[in-house]
């Protein structure tokens, strides 16, 4: 619903008929509802953690050694006492805000028309899920580069926080490359990671999918993928050192072109371990919606907001963020 008032102007009718007859006459109507399949939100949003912040910083302790066990004569035994180092980490909540304005002209109009309140509930809700949207792109791709003493006023991006990184060159695997940095986590003697799911750039995925369907129809390989049902999709897996992964098409994931080749495109890719990627929100774990009320310029206003934030715990080591070059494809929109 558009809270501003066009210009007026007087028409003939016989120019915005659709039919005319002895008995009849028809002209323009439009169904209620509003062709809409925009996208609102990213998958990732419905399988993170969210958890009630601390405060302003919201604050988390980690710990990376577990230190002492040593052998020793059984018949003589002696310890050496040890302590496990923790180490205090915080994230500072961010906000996000949207608002609608409706003019008391088009209010009147529309309960005229008797569509009022199927048009307001859309543009509020549209209103609360450009908040959705924004959420969950910066999910991804925030700007701010500190956690605790931030940059700008967007999100530390997850693509940003990982520290584990790994690139996949125009003519290597993607699956190998998966496979392999999966099993490198796997390994690690200190922790004991198991990846959940794996996040990848859509064009990405189709790349990998044709990897995977050449080499099959090769003969190289047999089919890597199995299928299940995952956040609403039903998705590839592959089989890693941590079992059976979800491959998840996620819009959000960076892709940029490559530095070196123009032509080229770096898709983004993430193997993540989704217990340790947290939310923490202040109040609501939604969204708040306020009505301001009648203004002097007779307008209803609505405001929406929420706070919170993103943060990958072990970033260097419970998860991994590629890039994957490969021909660019142009999106749709």
């Amino acid at each position: 619903m558009n809270s501003r008032v066009g210009t007026a102007q007087f028409v003939d009718i016989s120019a915005a008929t659709q039919f005319q007859a002895p008995g009849a006459l028809i002209t323009d109507d439009f169904q209620k509802e509003i062709t809409d399949i925009l996208r609102r939100n990213s998958v990732l949003d419905a399988r993170i953690q969210y958890v009630p912040a601390t405060g302003d910083i919201s604050t988390y302790y980690e710990q990376n050694t577990i230190n002492g066990g040593a052998f020793v004569d059984p018949r003589n035994p002696s310890a050496t006492a040890t302590s496990n180092a923790r180490t205090p980490h915080g994230v500072k909540i961010k906000a996000l805000t949207n608002q609608v304005n409706f003019g008391h002209y088009d209010i009147t109009l529309g309960q005229q028309q008797n569509n009022f309140p199927e048009l307001k509930g859309k543009d509020l809700n549209d209103m609360l899920n450009g908040i959705g949207l924004a959420h969950g792109k910066a999910l991804w791709r925030g700007n701010d580069t500190a956690l605790a003493v931030p940059t700008t006023q967007q999100y530390v991006g997850l693509a940003s926080q990982i520290t584990n990184t790994f690139t996949v060159g125009v003519d290597a695997s993607i699956v190998a490359a998966i496979r392999a940095k999966v099993a490198a986590m796997v390994a690690s003697e200190k922790y004991e990671i198991m990846p959940t799911a794996i996040y990848i750039q859509p064009i990405g995925h189709y790349h990998m999918s044709e990897e995977v369907r050449l080499a099959v129809e090769s003969g190289k390989m047999s089919d890597p993928f199995g299928k299940t049902v995952i956040a609403g999709l039903e998705v590839p897996t592959i089989m890693t050192a941590a079992g059976l992964l979800p491959i998840i098409p996620e819009p959000f994931i960076p892709s940029n072109v490559n530095a070196t080749t123009p032509e080229n495109t770096d898709y983004g890719i993430a193997i993540v371990t989704e217990p340790m990627i947290e939310y923490h929100y202040v109040g609501e774990k939604g969204m708040y919606l306020f009505e301001l009320g009648t203004t002097g310029n007779l307008q209803e206003q609505y405001v929406g907001i929420k706070y919170g934030a993103p943060v990958a715990k072990g970033p260097s080591y419970a998860h991994a963020y590629g890039t994957i070059e490969r021909p660019t494809i142009a999106a749709i929109g």
